[in-house]
């Protein structure tokens, strides 16, 4: 039966050609804008998800009043592990503004390099593609570097053990190949060294100081503890205690930052760059759904507008017997067939400017073939839009009445006036609002 109704609405496509490029290009255009936009959307709301402990592991923030930082002193959090046992283990790091590294005649200045200590390989789940992941930052003259990284500095050979130079100075040897960080990752870097190599230069680590904010300060917490808000603040409250303790004079009080929501929460003061903002993540994605709507207002009214056109085909099949549920069905098909031809269009327009989308937005969005949650989701999108835009076509079409139609009495059929000129208002009003 379904065979049947799509042949239908095959025949139908290609009958009226002019009105189906119409058709399957404005519906096209609608689901092209609203898929960049969402995948837009769905990358700002992905944002360190892909570290296997992610729901465990929390930023420590500080507030001074107004003033909202999300830097920590170097002391805290092997403090706060000492008296907590739901602390399972803690990282510090922080960023280097510019670190100058050569290997022979190859010299760069760096701007993407992190100090962090061993447990940054523990808490964290970039995948490490060479050396081995529980040594890679515990000597002091280590190195991690990112696949990019490797073959910038040595083309094709292994880096594992090579040295390179550093500030002019010491020398550092690769102990590690990270993959290249994924672009919805709120650190972003391409040389990881340890902390401890800062020895030296930050008293900060020799005295292990509780009132000197300028790391980052994370915290994996164990697997038990369920994340509630009632629960967080009970342990903000132990944080703001235990510090106190430790440094009185100084008025701060401490927040817990789930990993995963850092990138939209409000911007702190020492914030990596790049922060999102959540409320933009959801105006675009209401836009989105009002760029569909618009779409299925369009569909809708060309397909009234056309309906004396098919008024003697409803009839015929009326007086040979089909009911007015199989009328809608076949009516609903061919707008579920017209939609997924939209969709096939569509992602050629995304794939076409993704790139140029890519460049306004500053991101890396990517369409992976591989990802069936995606094709779940655009097949729902073609699905669901398809029904809605057929819906009240189908609903009138099916409705005619035979003997009307076969008498040529289609005069008064255009459709509900004051049901289409509503939409036609609300199409409008959607379009401004959009502009």
């Amino acid at each position: 039966m379904f065979k049947t109704y799509f042949k239908l609405a095959y025949r139908n496509i290609t009958k009226d050609k002019a009105y189906s490029i119409i058709n399957i290009s404005g519906l096209a255009i609608g689901l092209a804008s609203s898929i960049l936009i969402l995948l837009w959307v769905q990358n700002e709301l992905s944002y360190d998800k892909f570290h296997k402990n992610a729901g465990q592991i929390y930023r420590i923030a500080s507030d001074f009043g107004d003033s909202k930082s999300a830097a920590n002193s170097a002391g805290l959090p092997a403090g706060l592990q000492a008296q907590m046992p739901l602390i399972k283990n803690t990282v510090r790091v922080v960023e280097s503004n510019s670190t100058l590294l050569e290997t022979g005649s190859k010299k760069f200045d760096e701007k993407r390099v992190l100090y962090a200590d061993p447990s940054f390989m523990d808490i964290f789940s970039y995948p490490l593609l060479k050396g081995e992941r529980t040594t890679a930052l515990k000597q002091t003259d280590a190195i991690l570097i990112t696949q990019q990284m490797a073959t910038k500095y040595f083309g094709n050979e292994d880096p594992v053990g090579k040295v390179i130079r550093k500030d002019n100075g010491k020398n550092v040897v690769v102990t590690g190949v990270l993959a290249n960080i994924p672009a919805n990752s709120d650190l972003q870097f391409d040389f990881v060294l340890p902390m401890a190599s800062l020895n030296d230069v930050f008293s900060d680590l020799k005295t292990n100081t509780w009132d000197n904010f300028n790391l980052l300060d994370y915290i994996q917490l164990d697997n038990s503890f369920d994340p509630s808000a009632a629960n967080l603040l009970v342990l903000e409250k132990q944080i703001d205690q235990i510090f106190h303790k430790h440094s009185p004079e100084t008025k701060a009080l401490f927040h817990l930052q789930p990993l995963t929501k850092i990138h939209l929460a409000p911007e702190r003061l020492g914030d990596m760059p790049g922060h999102g903002n959540a409320q933009y993540v959801s105006i675009f994605f209401i836009v989105a759904i009002l760029i569909l709507v618009v779409a299925c207002i369009n569909f809708m009214n060309l397909a009234t507008a056309r309906s004396a056109r098919r008024a003697k085909e409803i009839g015929l099949r009326k007086v040979a017997g089909a009911v007015r549920g199989q009328l809608i069905i076949q009516f609903l098909s061919e707008s579920v067939f017209i939609s997924f031809l939209s969709l096939a269009l569509a992602l050629g327009i995304v794939i076409l400017f993704l790139p140029v989308f890519n460049q306004l937005a500053s991101r890396k969005l990517t369409i992976d073939v591989m990802d069936v949650k995606l094709w779940l989701s655009l097949f729902s999108i073609a699905m669901l839009t398809g029904l809605i835009s057929g819906s009240y076509p189908a609903l009138f079409l099916s409705g005619f009445n035979p003997v009307k139609v076969l008498k040529g009495n289609v005069k008064s059929m255009g459709g509900n006036l004051l049901f289409r000129n509503t939409l036609v208002v609300i199409q409008f009003m959607v379009s401004i609002v959009l502009r």
